[in-house]
This record gives C-alpha cells, structure tokens and sequence, in this order.
C-alpha cells in the first residue's frame, strides 16, 4: 500500500505523529506541530478533533513540508471533504457496524488506515472485505497497545492487512517489540508540553531512528533512512 511511499514488511516503518486539536488549542500551535514532526523526518502527522476551519490551511502546510497528513473521518461527509483536501489515505474509527462509511472511503481508492477497538475478528473480516469490495488502495489494522506484550497483534496477521500500533507510552520499546512481530505503522501519540510546546525534536528524532533499526535488524540487506 501507499501512503505518498509504499508502506508494508520490505519497506521502513510509517511512522505517525499524532496529537488532538483539543490540547493545541490553536492553528498556530498545530502549524508548530507539523513542523516538529517534518524536522524530526516522521512519515505523517494525524490530528484528531480537528475543527473544520483548520483544516485546508494544515492540509497547505503539510504539503509545503512534505509530510503526510492524516484525520480521523467520522462520517461519509467527512470523507468526502477529506479528499476533496488531498487526504492521502483515511483513518476510521468508529461504530463497527457503520460499514456504508468503510466502503465510502474505499471507493475513493486511497489506503483506508483502520483502527480496530474492541472488534471481533468476524467484525474485523466483515469490514476488511467491505473494504476490499470497494476498493483497491490497500488496508492497514491498527490495534492500541499498553505494553510490549502486544497482546492481540499476532491474530491481526491473519487478515492479510498491513499492521500497525498506536502506542502512548514515553519510549521506544514498545514500537521497537511490535515492528520486530510485523508492524509496518507505528503511530505515536503526543501531549503538548508544560511550556506550550508541542513535540520536542530530539525526542521524535530518537524514536524514528529506533523504529528503522529494529526494521533493519530484521534483514541483511534492509538499510534505515534517517541515520
């Protein structure tokens, strides 16, 4: 699959910067946000609760930095807005049953990025081939994980989908567990700091350059990008 380069096993991880709207409190401060994640060479930003009139201005900076950004479609309406915006891929999360929204997005042809909850693995198959009957931009599961047990990662596999975590803990280690078990996307959420800040740089730098050597470990001729 692609999210503005080819995401999967033979390929460096994706790596996420995610923070929600709520906690910047400004446009500004979500600029700033991009910014940080652009320098620390993450793949994507994704902001969640993002309001509406943010959202081209944001979408305009990403480009200029070349970083992917991604937001949460909540509704079809809200597909339809995003990649009328150039969204380069859509990340759902919500009611299992809402699969007209699945198959929306799928009809756009981008990759859809789907975050799986408390789904069963019938759930998770029923939305996977709504997914699949619509459209051909590939399907990434993206299980929240506590801790570098990854409980639940390893039945993912089964579904054919690239892997991915979402994880909030304060180091690499998890990321680190979970690409070494075939997670090619690791989103990691972010808090804005004590002084206003958003993401401190050596600390995104860090966590992106552990990420691909735990990628690089796994194979002799894989080779990381950012060091």
């Amino acid at each position: 699959m692609d999210f503005g380069r080819p995401v999967g096993l033979a390929h460096p991880p994706f790596i996420i910067a995610s923070l929600d709207c709520r906690e910047l409190g400004t446009l500004e401060q979500a600029i700033a946000a991009i910014d940080a994640a652009a320098d620390g060479s993450f793949d994507a930003i994704k902001f969640s609760r993002m309001p509406w009139e943010w959202s081209a201005r944001l979408f305009e900076h990403a480009a200029t930095r070349n970083i992917a950004m991604l937001a949460t479609a909540l509704d079809e309406s809200a597909v339809e807005r995003l990649d009328w915006l150039g969204a380069p891929a859509f990340y759902l999360t919500f009611d299992w049953s809402d699969l007209e929204l699945v198959a929306r997005a799928a009809r756009t042809g981008k990759p859809l990025m789907i975050q799986v909850g408390t789904a069963s693995q019938a759930e998770l198959a029923e939305v996977i081939a709504t997914a699949r009957a619509n459209g051909d931009g590939g399907i990434a599961l993206v299980q929240s994980v506590l801790d570098a047990d990854l409980e639940g990662l390893d039945e993912l596999q089964r579904h054919g989908a690239v892997l991915g975590i979402v994880d909030r803990s304060a180091c690499s280690e998890i990321p680190r567990a979970a690409i070494s078990r075939g997670a090619s996307i690791v989103e990691k959420r972010f808090k804005l700091r004590g002084d206003g800040s958003t993401l401190c740089p050596d600390q995104i730098s860090e966590l992106v350059r552990d990420c691909e050597q735990a990628w690089a470990a796994l194979g002799t001729d894989r080779q990381w990008t950012v060091n």
